[in-house]
């Protein structure tokens, strides 16, 4: 009797396991079916991402940002806290991001809490009077006729607002404001910061875009003072969990492959980004085309050779705009008394990473001599599309030679396309080129227009077949003798004759913002 009890006891009790353990692996085999009948990847992965509505971050949340990463089997997951930092890295800390995005300065200041659980790994943009200071029914916009011991000041604590106050104190000698505290009235979300100037509530409104742009836009509203007049304090950031880059480093790196592409697909179709960033903001496409100047978005070698002194090729020169900024920052809240000491203890690399950016830079370089590596993904372009990217300049004329009898590419002439091929894949990776044909003055200019074109198409095409270069990335076009070289002083006319049949390169600018 008593061993039928046990074997009944350990019957249930092994239903019981088998029941928990089907229940568990239930939605796991669903969703492996799922994957393997449909067009997703066989392993997804979740970022949940921490911000506000702050114009700088729209690309992050943006409709192709959440497709595409889709595709790289990573859900992205953006929370809008309304502006509460002290939340965002609280919610950080116990992992329920894996990525913040915010100013350095907010980092440094909430981030202290928690022994700074993340590290920097980008740079998103930089604030270029997309945060400002707008007084009502305001005497003057001098700067220092905010020094009123009389005003009220409306903003979100402890956000980048207040930094921009302390700032002001610092950097301009407000001492009415720096020895007394009735100015201050403190709200919790850009919504209150709005609503307080809507009713009237208090003179001046501290804010950022689009709520800059929204309070502006109030009767009696006149812009006194932004980031707009100066550099390197408000740069805003991607910050990753220490842990997560450990463990998932691979989709940290497919991540911003993907955040980058987004940035050049977008720049390349500004209509639609007027359109999502209208819809997502509530502000008309006119008054974002003057929205949109007051921020600097940071592409992948602005990243590199810019903010984090990683030499791309690009540039001989490079600078480390992020530690500027750490630096910069922490005088002004050590000035402002919001720090006793420096909380890095004078280390701003300890809240740095590199190694993301330089992964990236290094796949870009790999891609140029002919890996399977794709480095920088170009979107196709319509023609009127590459009309309208700036020129940044012509690279040097080399002297491409053709075959007498027909424009196939002579020996040397493939020895120089091969010598401008290294220069345009290793040392300039992120420029797209238009391949320019030019014929010599005289004869049939239908036919020059059509053989200029042959010989940039024969061009064209070896960069892609021999060097892997991204068909989308070059353009060929013919223009027969209408564009002749500038003459040289005391040139011949017979050199200078010679000159006018080339093929020419020209880089153009991917990131117009």
């Amino acid at each position: 009797m008593r061993g039928t009890t046990k074997g009944a006891l350990f019957l249930l009790a092994l239903g019981v396991v088998a029941v928990v353990v089907w229940k568990l692996l239930m939605p796991m085999l669903f969703e492996r079916g799922q994957r393997s009948t449909s067009d997703a990847t066989g392993s997804s992965i979740d970022i949940r991402i921490g911000g506000d509505n702050y114009l700088g971050y729209w690309f992050i949340n943006s409709p192709q940002m959440i497709k595409m990463a889709a595709r790289k089997g990573i859900n992205i997951q953006f929370t809008d806290d309304g502006g509460v930092y002290s939340e965002r890295l609280k919610k950080f800390n116990e992992g329920e991001y894996e990525c913040i995005v915010l100013p350095v300065n907010s980092y440094l200041q909430h981030g202290q809490n928690y022994k700074y659980p993340g590290v920097i790994v980008a740079a998103i943009s930089e604030s270029q009077g997309a945060d400002g200071i707008i007084g009502y029914n305001m005497p003057s916009t001098d700067v220092n006729s905010l020094n009123d011991a009389g005003l009220t000041f409306v903003y979100i604590p402890d956000s980048p607002s207040s930094f921009l106050i302390d700032l002001l104190i610092d950097n301009f000698g407000l001492n009415n404001l720096k020895t007394s505290k009735t100015w201050r009235m403190e709200v919790n979300s850009l919504d209150e910061v709005y609503k307080s100037a809507k009713e009237g509530k208090g003179n001046v409104y501290v804010t950022w875009e689009p709520n800059l742009t929204r309070i502006d836009d109030l009767e009696g509203m006149s812009y006194i003072f932004g980031s707009d007049n100066f550099k390197k304090y408000i740069i805003d950031v991607f910050v990753f969990r220490r842990e997560f880059i450990k463990e998932h480093e691979d989709k940290v790196i497919q991540f911003f492959q993907v955040y980058y592409q987004v940035l050049r697909s977008y720049a390349s179709n500004k209509q639609e980004m007027l359109e999502g960033m209208s819809k997502s903001t509530k502000i008309k496409e006119d008054r974002l085309e003057d929205l949109i100047k007051k921020v600097e978005w940071f592409d992948l070698s602005e990243n590199c050779n810019s903010m984090f002194g990683i030499s791309t090729g690009a540039s001989g020169y490079t600078s480390e705009g992020i530690v500027d900024c750490i630096i910069a920052c922490t005088g002004v809240m050590l000035n402002a008394g919001t720090f006793d000491s420096d909380p890095l203890g004078g280390d701003p690399y300890l809240i740095i990473n590199s190694s993301i950016l330089e992964e990236l830079s290094k796949t870009s370089t790999i891609a140029a001599v002919g890996t399977t590596a794709n480095g920088v993904d170009f979107e196709a372009l319509t023609d009127e599309q590459w009309k309208k990217l700036p020129q940044v300049g012509v690279f040097k004329v080399m002297d491409i030679t053709f075959q007498s009898w027909n424009n196939s590419l002579s020996p040397e002439g493939s020895e120089t396309v091969d010598k401008t091929a290294s220069m345009l894949v290793n040392n300039y990776p992120e420029y797209r080129i238009i391949i320019r044909g030019h014929t010599q003055q005289g004869g049939d200019e239908e036919l020059n227009v059509k053989n200029s074109l042959e010989r940039a198409q024969v061009v064209a095409q070896r960069l892609i077949a021999v060097y892997s270069i991204d068909p989308n990335r070059i353009k060929a076009e013919g223009v027969g003798s209408s564009v002749l070289p500038t003459r040289n002083p005391g040139e011949s006319s017979r050199e200078w004759r010679y000159r006018q049949a080339r093929v020419e390169f020209i880089a153009v600018r991917e990131n117009p913002f």
